[in-house]
């Protein structure tokens, strides 16, 4: 079957959608018809500007262009993780996270580009670009999740923290307890998603195959995998954030520094 292609009027006429759910926020004064428009005109923009972008970026299929796209990606992923985890935009966070979150996917891409789907031409363009994007965006819900709740749920139970070096555990040890909980917390969601896929929600890679005119199967296969890639680079990626992280947040008494914490 053709792939229907979308014109610029119909895309319009898809934004007429939004006036429902904007009048439901107006009717019961959520105040969030303001936040509504400017996530919605960042959205278009931000993803007009990518794929005019990536139109290039395939047509060049450069190794290093593509490592350096990807960067980019990691270094705005990075500020966003320690934004959206409350945290104060602090050398001593920002260079661990982003060496982290970088070798996290690297080693992800690697694996699953050369190694499993063994592309004829490294680090191809059409497949790293978009699988690095599902990965990384699924890291990032992860990496907030995780970091938020080992550094806050620290502060609020520091006198717990305080017995078990009391007690003569090792700053490693203590923090135990912390990490356990972290990782718990930030893998559940994917956990969850891989336990309903398919049943009960159709992923947008799986979809967009499917409506490119692939098999079915074939697309099955494809999800499979990035599902395997999100779960590896999340746990991954939060293990090594956190890691990284308290080699520099930490006090030479072993305190943490809260000078890094918002609130």
């Amino acid at each position: 079957m053709e792939i229907i292609d979308l014109g610029w009027l119909q895309l319009g006429i898809g934004f007429l959608i939004l006036l429902i759910p904007a009048f439901i926020l107006w009717r019961y004064k959520t105040g969030l018809n303001k936040k509504l428009g400017i996530a919605t005109l960042r959205m278009t923009l931000q993803l007009l500007f990518v794929g005019y972008y990536l139109e290039y970026l395939f047509v060049l299929d450069n190794a290093w262009i593509n490592m350096a796209w990807i960067l980019v990606m990691v270094g705005v992923a990075d500020f966003a993780t320690i934004d959206r985890s409350e945290l104060n935009r602090q050398w001593k966070l920002i260079l661990p996270i982003f060496g982290a979150t970088f070798f996290g996917i690297i080693l992800i891409d690697l694996f699953f580009l050369e190694l499993v789907i063994q592309l004829p031409k490294f680090l191809a363009a059409q497949y790293t670009i978009p699988i690095t994007g599902m990965v990384l965006g699924n890291c990032l819900r992860s990496n907030v999740i995780g970091i938020n709740d080992f550094y806050y749920s620290l502060k609020e139970q520091k006198e717990r923290y305080q017995f078990y070096l009391a007690c003569g555990a090792t700053r490693h040890e203590a923090l135990f307890p912390f990490f356990q909980r972290a990782l718990k917390r930030s893998a559940n969601p994917t956990l969850a998603t891989m336990a309903t896929i398919g049943l009960v929600s159709l992923p947008g890679m799986m979809t967009g195959q499917i409506l490119s005119g692939s098999s079915p199967i074939i697309a099955i296969k494809y999800q499979i995998m990035i599902m395997l890639a999100i779960f590896a680079g999340t746990v991954l990626s939060v293990y090594l954030g956190i890691l990284l992280s308290n080699s520099f947040v930490f006090r030479e008494n072993d305190m943490l520094d809260e000078s890094i914490l918002k609130n």
